[in-house]
């Protein structure tokens, strides 16, 4: 049964082993959440021999439909030679393919294939699963928090790391 939290306390530290200023940081905070998330959703892609990275792209080509490689880096905030090895994962696993832009013959249009959309709803599935597993000892009401907080911060301004060059 999901509890209550309080705020971390002098008396936290030792127990856990991380210093007090650490547990009340709220970067620290965000990483270990970001890092237990993370975790158990590559564990559950990995079983479908795909990546987070490469669910984040294939959802994207399903939600919009056709994007450019050059666009996709852009929402995703992932280096453009990144997205070429990404997208080549997902067309290895016919979930996705590459066509020339008839306007503009030096862009690539990526577009999801039937059985990206049909794998994507599959991959859907596990992820939110494994974010529900990650996420057991929070209540309905702290992830309803979490998910404003989260939506609030991110529309605030612009992302402070574009390429992705500080992440992974």
């Amino acid at each position: 049964m999901p509890q209550s939290v309080d705020p971390p306390t002098a008396g936290d530290a030792p127990a856990l082993g991380v210093p007090l200023i650490l547990l009340k940081s709220p970067s620290f905070q965000l990483e270990r959440l970001r890092r237990r998330t993370r975790d158990g959703v590559e564990a559950a892609l990995a079983t479908r021999g795909t990546t987070m990275r490469e669910y984040w792209v294939l959802t994207c080509l399903i939600d919009g439909d056709a994007s450019s490689q050059t666009s996709l880096s852009e929402i995703l905030a992932i280096d453009a030679s990144d997205m070429v090895r990404l997208i080549d994962g997902l067309e290895e696993q016919g979930w996705a393919k590459r066509e020339r832009d008839p306007r503009d013959r030096r862009r690539q249009i990526v577009m999801s294939t039937r059985k990206g959309a049909k794998a994507q709803a599959e991959l859907a599935a596990l992820v939110a699963e494994a974010e529900t597993t990650a996420l057991d000892d929070s209540t309905d009401k702290q992830l309803k928090h979490l998910r404003r907080l989260t939506q609030a911060v991110l529309a605030s301004g612009p992302d402070p790391d574009p390429d992705g060059s500080r992440g992974d």
